[in-house]
């Protein structure tokens, strides 16, 4: 597994587009479904939180939130890729490729699926973990 910093750097690195937190918290989240479909274990090590907008990593909401709605700068560097096999990053960015595609809203919209893992964790005000356990389900239904 990988902290969701160290793949939020990596997905901000090989992203064909800029990317605000908002879009980046989005493409995290898919990239665990995606992988989880794949290879039925979790990528990502950090929780997830059921904020209004769907699911966050806090970690990397905090290193990323001074940009606001704005463009994260793509990092120097990144170190996932020297960690994963080639069959992983393969996943992993074609989980990216089809989040850039998407508007954010469009994101926003999927994150909130009826049943879904954020669905059944969110609470209005509050910032409940998301179990991986649920996560887990929504990427095998």
């Amino acid at each position: 597994m990988v902290s969701a910093l160290e793949l939020a750097k990596y997905i901000l690195k090989v992203s064909d587009k800029d990317l605000s937190n908002l879009e980046l918290q989005k493409t995290l989240y898919f990239t665990e479904l995606d992988y989880i479909k794949e290879f039925d274990e979790p990528l990502i090590s950090d929780d997830f939180e059921a904020w209004k907008y769907g699911p966050v990593a806090r970690e990397v909401y905090v290193e990323y939130r001074n940009y606001g709605a704005n463009s994260i700068d793509k990092p120097e560097k990144e170190t996932l890729s020297k960690k994963l096999t080639k069959e992983q990053l393969g996943i992993i960015n074609q989980s990216i490729e089809k989040c850039n595609k998407e508007s954010y809203w469009n994101l926003v919209e999927k994150s909130h699926k009826k049943d879904g893992a954020w669905d059944r964790s969110f609470k209005e005000d509050k910032k409940e973990i998301i179990s991986k356990e649920l996560i887990k389900e929504e990427a095998k239904s």
